[in-house]
């Protein structure tokens, strides 16, 4: 009871149980976890044993009277919690300019629809409208953030709990080739070239290739060790190096100081964000088509058309789910139809052998 702490998944939270009592004389039980430090969780109980001791525990007020933005400053520290929590701001942003004012618990899949079509109106950075599944992802932020409240007892039920997701399909097929590598890396900015070639040839992700440490790197073992807390998954994956790549990381100049394998020569820093430099290379060689994560698309399509098992596929790109995986493994005409024919051909030697 009062304040404990506990393990999640390898993470620490605090935790707040305690009996409350009302002016009347009854007690009322509040619990409430994951609450990302002491101080917090402190702060908490307090909090609540001063509002049953003044009356103000059943305050409905807040909860008739609690905005979108309201929502999300409840749980803005509580998404801080995931790896991708910078996404979520972006989101956030999306729905506070559209959404903020409303008043949560009124929301409806009206405002929803009407929200959507909105977002369509408006352009992403890629200068199209934003995709179903973007549309989704905004959606599902806004579902968190109604479900955190209702744990909170800031809501007594999240409004938007039955909204459906679009569900459509978003899949990419945009992949590239050896010789359209070669032309990318040609066009590039010579420090920004052993990116390229390690995000072709080994299929990690660009948070993954920014934060690579030297410490992580063993040359002599052809070897790139991820731990867990640097990958999407959360789980720890060795990367085995092709030569191509080894070579580039040897010929990586080494600045004093810097633990970072791509860092900046003048400060020493990790490189921030690749998205200038790629959109150049790509508009010298006329693929505007072309994104930076199209380049783990194509490692996993060309593992598995060059014969390596898509089990073994997934261990190298640390996909964790078959239906993730498969957005990623482009399967073409031509792929089906070397399919039949090595089909024929293993009858054909079949045949033989029993002659």
């Amino acid at each position: 009871m009062g304040v404990t702490k506990y393990v999640s998944r390898g993470k620490t939270f605090w935790r707040v149980d305690v009996w409350l009592k009302l002016p009347d004389g009854r007690f009322k039980r509040f619990r409430q976890k994951r609450i990302p430090t002491q101080e917090q969780a402190r702060a908490l109980e307090a909090e609540k044993t001063s509002e049953a001791f003044n009356g103000r525990f059943f305050d409905k007020r807040k909860t008739k009277d609690l905005t979108v933005k309201q929502l999300w400053n409840l749980y803005q520290p509580a998404s801080k919690e995931k790896k991708s929590w910078q996404s979520d701001v972006g989101r956030a942003k999306h729905l506070l300019n559209h959404l903020g004012d409303l008043v949560a618990i009124s929301l409806n899949e009206s405002d929803i629809v009407t929200y959507r079509g909105v977002r369509r109106e408006e352009f992403t950075r890629r200068g199209g409208p934003p995709s179903p599944a973007t549309l989704d992802l905004e959606l599902a932020l806004l579902k968190r953030m109604c479900s955190y409240a209702v744990g909170c007892e800031k809501l007594g039920a999240s409004p938007v709990v039955r909204v459906p997701l679009l569900r459509e399909p978003n899949t990419r097929d945009v992949t590239i080739d050896e010789a359209g590598l070669a032309r990318l890396v040609s066009a590039a900015d010579p420090a920004y070239r052993p990116i390229l070639i390690v995000a072709y040839d080994q299929g990690m992700r660009e948070s993954e290739i920014l934060n690579l440490r030297w410490k992580q790197v063993d040359l002599k073992a052809g070897t790139f060790e991820l731990p867990s807390n640097s990958t999407k998954t959360k789980k720890a994956r060795t990367v085995y190096l092709t030569s191509r790549v080894i070579e580039a990381i040897n010929d990586l100049p080494r600045r004093l100081g810097s633990e970072y394998v791509f860092a900046s020569q003048r400060t020493g820093s990790k490189w921030a964000e690749l998205r200038r430099k790629f959109n150049l290379a790509r508009t010298a060689i006329g693929r505007e088509d072309l994104w930076f994560h199209d380049l783990r698309r194509s490692f996993v399509t060309n593992a598995r058309r060059r014969g390596v098992a898509e089990s073994v596929v997934m261990k190298l790109s640390g996909h964790r789910t078959r239906a993730v995986f498969d957005r990623y493994n482009i399967v073409s005409d031509e792929d089906v139809r070397n399919a039949v024919r090595t089909i024929e051909a293993g009858m054909h030697r079949d045949l033989e052998s029993a002659v």
